[in-house]
């Protein structure tokens, strides 16, 4: 019985990943309309709109992240996607599809 093992490129993930958390970090703060500490550098409603954008993309990457270290698909969509929306589950979870492919280098097939 042959199998096909996907080989992926889990470092490049990772540096987006955390390329993305530290703009959401940055992003927060630029939300902010009142109190905010430092320079404005994003008006607050751009900001807003950015985080959230962001933060559904970094929960894909997250997903993704997960199936390239071996979990189930599923079972990491249902912990980092919002399950109270079917439509958002639904396209969160085809995203993690599309960056697992982006990020696919080969398919090795082993017996």
């Amino acid at each position: 019985m042959e199998t096909i093992e996907k080989i992926y490129d889990v470092k490049k993930l990772k540096a987006e990943i955390k390329v993305a958390a530290n703009y959401q970090k940055f992003l927060k703060t630029q939300r902010k309309t009142v109190k905010l500490q430092g320079e404005r550098k994003v008006e607050p409603h751009e900001a807003t709109y950015k985080h959230r954008n962001n933060r559904r993309m970094l929960a894909s990457m997250y997903v993704a992240y997960g199936v390239m270290r071996g979990k189930d698909l599923d079972e990491m969509a249902k912990s980092h996607i919002s399950k109270d929306d079917p439509y958002m589950f639904n396209v969160g979870k085809n995203n993690a599809e599309e960056i697992l492919s982006m990020y696919k280098k080969e398919e090795v097939a082993t017996t």
